[in-house]
């Protein structure tokens, strides 16, 4: 897996980077060879005002993918990068089971919770 990662107004402390490469391994690393690029954009856009204005952009490429593109946003950089990183696995691992022909959109399962009745 290709790592291209530009940081746009932030400092990019080791720390950091660490903490991106480990989450992308996490969320990523159970799809193998089927993502071959991922190019990560972490942006500051408020600058020193702060806010929820952490910015992170994440586009995967694969063999038997389409481009996956997954934004999001927090105060906290970090809790964008794991918010981030979740939705690219599961938008992936979706992505696949398309391909693959296994997911079927009209059919959703249900937890065990939810099929089973109330007591009121």
């Amino acid at each position: 897996m290709k790592l291209q990662v530009h940081w746009n107004g932030l400092s990019a402390t080791p720390g950091l980077r660490e903490h991106l490469e480990r989450r992308l391994a996490f969320a990523l690393g159970r799809f193998g060879d089927e993502v071959s690029q991922v190019r990560v954009r972490l942006a500051d856009c408020n600058g020193p005002r702060g806010g929820v204005d952490k910015q992170v952009g994440l586009r995967v490429r694969g063999r038997r993918l389409k481009t996956v593109v997954v934004t999001d946003s927090d105060a906290s950089l970090r809790a964008a990068i794991d918010r981030a990183a979740d939705r690219t696995g599961r938008a992936i691992g979706r992505a696949l089971e398309r391909a693959r022909g296994d997911l079927r959109p009209h059919v959703r399962l249900l937890p065990e919770r939810a099929r089973t009745p109330r007591c009121r």
